[in-house]
């Protein structure tokens, strides 16, 4: 085993925080502190970086906002455990290994799991559900779509290397990579300012993606109108009319907070599975930067369900509305959360109404201070693990970089469980 004063160079690691997944990052590790690189955004390499701060090595364990002893906290969250009568345990972000460690906890106190951000994945599955969905992947984009849309307000703020890595690449396998052609739909602004490559093949058009429905029904019809000007429209007109491979992106969570939310994915998809009766086109929705991805997933095959599931004495039951941790918090019908959140910087949004234990990653930020609060170390920094792309088809490895100051969320929920 390293020690901490070893010097290391570490090449093709897979970055855990952002949902693409990157698997060519090279990391120095000296000290036990972690120097990237690679030549990646200054976000992506701050991501880790930051991590050698001294607050992310001596965030302490604490109960009701007083530092305490690991072993006192584990006492108390017991105690917790055994008083409750409706736990919940609700995933901010994980990989595959932490989901499955949730589900393991859950059959142990007949709990409900649920993920953060089950409401927006949810949506997307309604749809092949009820209609079906041509999808594709980010290597059947970056290596056979010669007509790329992208509906973005802030996605390259989001998945900073997307456009690099996927969309305007050097080189593809079966399309000439110099002759495709990538519009961007959206907040122009910002997504000029977001997006660090300049190519000639990248048109930026400003919209409001509220109207995408609208625009969708243009296309239809080969009339505008639409707020785009009639030379960008008859130009993104006829190279869907002339694409070999067409791929449209956006992610579901720039459309949540529209009332037409539901109304934008559906025509979205709906045009797309039109388009193969005379050519070929697909859709991604890109997710999973609070491992949204690996939680469905993992609960998909060994549950059979995405997520909103209960343990009920011998199997998992599934029920999209009495499952709902986010309401079943919010209404008081729920009086102990467990808020694991390993990988994620968002802050966590706790509710007074239940007694609240995080596990979470060092630093994680809160909205009210916890019942109890017990540091984790990170996946893909601190331990091993796996985790799953946003486009669904790809499961990554990570690798331990570091020697960690904190147990694993694992070994932490297993404790709390005795």
């Amino acid at each position: 085993m390293s020690k901490i004063s070893d010097s290391l160079n570490l090449k093709n690691i897979v970055c855990p925080f952002c949902s693409l997944h990157c698997d060519d990052l090279e990391i120095d590790v000296h000290d036990n502190k972690l120097y990237v690189k690679s030549n990646v955004p200054k976000s992506c390499a701050f991501k880790y970086e930051k991590l050698n701060l001294p607050k992310f090595k001596d965030m302490v364990t604490t109960v009701k906002g007083k530092p305490c002893e690991p072993k006192k906290a584990y006492q108390y969250s017991r105690q917790l455990i055994k008083k409750s009568k409706e736990t919940v345990l609700l995933n901010s972000s994980s990989d595959v290994n932490v989901t499955r460690e949730v589900l393991s906890a859950a059959s142990k106190v007949n709990a409900i799991v649920d993920h953060v951000n089950s409401s927006i994945f949810l949506k997307n599955i309604s749809i092949y559900q009820r209609r079906g969905y041509m999808a594709t992947s980010l290597t059947e984009i970056k290596n056979k779509s010669d007509v790329i849309i992208v509906f973005s307000n802030n996605l390259f703020e989001t998945y900073p290397r997307l456009m690099e890595k996927f969309l305007a690449t050097k080189n593809s396998f079966s399309v000439n990579s110099k002759k495709k052609e990538i519009y961007v739909i959206g907040k122009k602004v910002k997504n000029t300012k977001d997006c660090n490559i300049r190519d000639k093949r990248i048109t930026y058009i400003d919209f409001n993606n509220r109207n995408i429905t609208k625009l969708i029904n243009s296309f239809i019809s080969k009339k505008n109108e639409s707020s785009i000007s009639n030379k960008i429209f008859n130009k993104l007109l006829a190279s869907i009319e002339t694409s070999k491979y067409l791929s449209v992106l956006w992610a579901t969570s720039e459309f949540d907070s529209y009332k037409e939310c539901d109304e934008i994915i559906y025509n979205i998809s709906a045009y797309v599975v039109s388009l193969n009766k005379t050519s070929r086109a697909a859709c991604l929705s890109l997710s999973g930067n609070d491992g949204d991805v690996s939680f469905s997933q993992t609960l998909g095959w060994m549950t059979g369900f995405p997520s909103r599931i209960k343990f009920t004495g011998n199997f998992f039951e599934y029920d999209r509305d009495a499952n709902n941790a986010i309401q079943l918090i919010n209404s008081g019908n729920s009086d102990l959360v467990i808020h694991l959140n390993p990988i994620s910087e968002k802050k966590l949004v706790l509710n007074k109404k239940n007694k609240n234990i995080v596990i979470g990653r060092p630093c994680t930020k809160f909205n009210i201070e916890p019942d109890v609060f017990i540091s984790c170390g990170i996946p893909g920094i601190d331990f091993k693990g796996h985790i799953f792309r946003t486009d669904n088809v790809v499961s990554l490895p990570l690798t331990s970089l570091r020697m960690s100051h904190n147990r694993s969320t694992q070994e932490i929920l297993r404790e709390i469980l005795k």
